[in-house]
């Protein structure tokens, strides 16, 4: 039915809550954002979210282009385009920033992620006129603006980002060294969102141009508009500015299969840190599938609190870790899920993998307690709730404005937040049991050790 809708042009798909029944509370009701999403001629979706609260507006406009849509070769061209959708467009020139700054814009910027690079600032509600034209010029117009001396530039402030990211950073190299791990060269995440130096050093100004022309279309993108306007009149701005944008087919990714973990990678990093540290990565289901909510759940019952399982035994008990931490990166090929212990001053850093393996192992056989699973759930939603405070929460996927975009992206509906929400209070501790003993097992993932490099003076820098 959406598919038709979508075929139908100015069609709109508005966000309405179901009726509750009656006497009973809605559950959902704070989850559940009023929206409305049609799509232009040239294909460009639209979402717009109305909030009166405060004379400001979030616009945030996403291009489904990543690393996962990278052809082979192009390594970190969404994120060199990051950087260069800032360096001006025919018309708008050179005063992207400068014109937003003039009239009291905040949050300019944009990030790319493994599936999508997004574009962001919050205006005052009489320029929201301003940031659609900016938006729609550079979209429209950034070729003609585009010439050999911005494009080395850009390229030479990415490639120090990557150094300064990876190569100089702290437990960079070991970042790097757990992607290359957890996927084979082919696959479109392996090594870094940024790309391989390689890469970038040999783009040249025509596969720059190519790159854009196949993935920043109007039909490619989706723009979510957030905040105090009136809804005629910005439809109105949106038509004039974006409709008259040609219209292209929108870009088919080829399909890449990840290939499951089949057995326990070790590396061993060497670092100028004082630190040691152990990060374990496991491959797990994509995002918004059965199980990544599940994953969710049991993140937050083994870390993200001083009562959790993996800081009450590695920090508290047995004072073989200083920091731990839980993170699940969910995406369209598949997601990751990591677990990361900085080591205590002196400690070997196998006791503390012993450590983490008893206490995951732990899970899998017994299962969280009702208390555990009730905290974890609560601080999940908690967490949505205070995204949701804001209309764009630093722009990437966050606040109102990047929950909308996300769900749109993985699910192709804006509305699916309540649904994902009811997913987290269906989790059971037998769910939680399951997934990890499923997806989190001892006998395939990545072991990444980070050791500090001995001094030149033979000495050794933090723990040996």
């Amino acid at each position: 039915m959406r598919k038709l809708l979508f075929a139908a042009g100015f069609v709109a798909v508005v966000g309405v809550a179901p009726p509750s029944r009656a006497g009973e509370p809605d559950a959902a009701a704070p989850f559940r954002i009023a929206f409305e999403k049609y799509a232009l001629p040239n294909g460009l979706e639209v979402i717009l979210h109305q909030d009166p609260s405060l004379p400001l507006v979030a616009v945030n406009l996403w291009y489904h282009v990543g690393p996962s849509s990278e052809p082979p070769g192009r390594s970190g061209f969404a994120h060199l385009f990051e950087h260069l959708m800032f360096e001006g467009s025919k018309h708008a020139g050179h005063e992207f920033d400068h014109l937003l700054e003039s009239v009291g814009a905040t949050n300019v910027n944009g990030t790319t992620s493994w599936d999508r690079t997004n574009y962001f600032e919050t205006v005052p509600r009489h320029e929201l006129e301003l940031a659609l034209w900016l938006e729609s010029d550079r979209m429209g117009y950034l070729l003609d603006a585009l010439t050999g001396e911005r494009l080395e530039v850009q390229r030479d402030v990415v490639k120090n980002e990557r150094r300064q990211r990876y190569e100089n950073a702290p437990y960079g190299a070991s970042e790097l060294a757990m992607y290359e791990a957890l996927f084979p060269p082919e696959h479109p995440y392996h090594g870094a969102v940024i790309g391989s130096m390689e890469d970038l050093s040999r783009a040249s100004l025509d596969d720059v141009r190519g790159f854009f022309r196949a993935f920043y279309a109007p039909s490619n993108a989706t723009l979510a508009v957030a905040g105090d306007f009136d809804r005629a009149v910005v439809k109105q701005w949106i038509e004039k500015y974006f409709a008259t944008l040609p219209s292209a087919a929108r870009p088919v990714t080829p399909p890449h299969a990840t290939p499951p973990l089949a057995a326990v990678v070790r590396k061993d990093v060497e670092e100028p840190v004082q630190l040691a540290r152990v990060a374990m990565g496991w491959l797990t289901p994509p995002a918004y599938s059965p199980d990544d909510v599940v994953l969710d759940v049991v993140a937050r019952v083994l870390a993200g609190g001083k009562a959790t399982r993996l800081y009450q035994d590695l920090v508290v008990k047995k004072k073989v870790a200083s920091e731990v931490s839980t993170s699940l990166d969910s995406n369209a090929l598949t997601s990751m899920f990591d677990v990361e212990a900085m080591i205590a001053q002196g400690v070997d850093p196998k006791r503390a993998e012993e450590a983490i393996d008893e206490v995951v192992s732990s899970l899998e056989k017994k299962g969280p307690t009702d208390a555990e699973l009730d905290r974890a759930k609560r601080r999940l939603k908690l967490e949505v709730l205070g995204d949701l405070q804001r209309l764009d929460g630093g722009g990437c996927e966050s606040g109102r404005a990047g929950t909308l975009q996300r769900l749109n992206h993985y699910l192709g509906d804006p509305g699916k937040l309540p649904d994902y929400i009811a997913g987290i209070d269906r989790v059971t501790a037998a769910d939680v049991q399951r997934a990890v003993r499923t997806f989190l097992p001892r006998s395939a993932r990545v072991i990444v050790t980070t050791r500090p490099q001995a001094a030149q003076n033979g000495a050794k820098g933090g723990t040996p």
